[in-house]
């Protein structure tokens, strides 16, 4: 797995309470990891977070970074683990599937949009970018593997800030510093962000209960519904937001079959962490550049 992304590191943290993790990042270079590596420390579980999003462009370019690392590393992986019984998780996106939710789909509420429905896992793939379409054979090409499974994210975080952060941290970065918020339909959009926590859970699961096979859709659930204007203002209550055109209505995944299958379900609240996530923030932003 690697350990640069910002939840990569999250997840590298959580796994390591109750299990001995190698991190395998870009200098070790994922097409230099071999079947004898992974016999020699006796690995167990293959979690693939390698990743190009190249997200500008709708067709398929082969031979470029995103295809790749995404197409061909997957391809490496499955090759790698032929014949073993090494569990192998391959990470996934809801970007498989595009674009989702209409107006006719969503309720407006005082505190934003919510969906009228969640998208489980027969939502057929509709992919809007070539990053879209080279997850999409990712996952197909890990099928080859007898004891593999599929998760998807919609929105991952983790307590801390990083320069790579995602919307969670550029978002509270941006309240923190007193920022106004630039925000696509208002911040009236709704999504179901996951602490990185839970997805390790699920991933442990998964591997305990053999429960393989499978394409898991994994949110933060009903309770961590949150539009990205009441998000920032959990953040700030007294947050300047701006209106900017654009934007989509919404994303979030029915958990359901994550839960049939292996008993798993989001337990922390995106609410009680944002001001975690705040603080944290606000504690990197006061040390000087040289501590950074």
């Amino acid at each position: 797995m690697g350990t640069k992304d910002t939840w990569a590191r999250g997840l590298y943290s959580f796994l390591s309470r109750k299990h001995r993790v190698i991190g395998w990042d870009k200098k070790e270079n994922l097409f230099d990891l071999g079947a004898a590596t992974l016999a020699r420390e006796n690995v167990e579980l293959l979690i693939n977070l390698s990743v190009m999003a190249d997200r500008a462009g709708r067709n398929f370019q082969a031979d470029t970074p995103c295809d790749q690392v995404n197409v061909g590393g997957a391809r490496h992986i499955a090759n790698i683990l032929k014949g073993s019984e090494i569990s192998w998780i391959q990470m996934s996106t809801r970007e498989v599937l595009g674009p989702v939710y209409t107006g006719s789909d969503v309720v407006k509420t005082k505190a934003g949009l919510r969906p009228s429905w969640l998208v489980n896992e027969e939502q057929p793939y509709a992919p809007s970018n070539f990053y879209g379409k080279s997850k999409i054979m990712s996952e197909f090409i890990s099928e080859s593997h007898a004891r593999s499974a599929v998760i998807r994210l919609t929105t991952c975080y983790t307590d801390y800030d990083h320069p790579a952060g995602n919307w969670v941290v550029s978002l509270i970065r941006s309240v923190v510093q007193g920022k106004p918020v630039n925000l696509t339909r208002g911040g009236e959009q709704f999504r179901d962000p996951l602490h990185i926590d839970d997805l390790g859970r699920l991933m442990e699961l998964i591997h305990e209960k053999k429960a393989f096979g499978e394409k898991y859709h994994a949110g933060g659930g009903k309770k961590n519904l949150i539009s990205l204007k009441e998000f920032v203002r959990v953040a700030e209550p007294k947050v300047k937001i701006q209106k900017v055109a654009g934007g989509d209505y919404g994303f979030a995944f029915d958990n359901r079959k994550a839960s049939k299958l292996t008993g798993w379900k989001p337990v922390i609240l995106v609410r009680e962490k944002i001001p975690v996530i705040a603080e944290n923030i606000r504690q990197k932003i006061a040390l000087p550049p040289e501590m950074r």
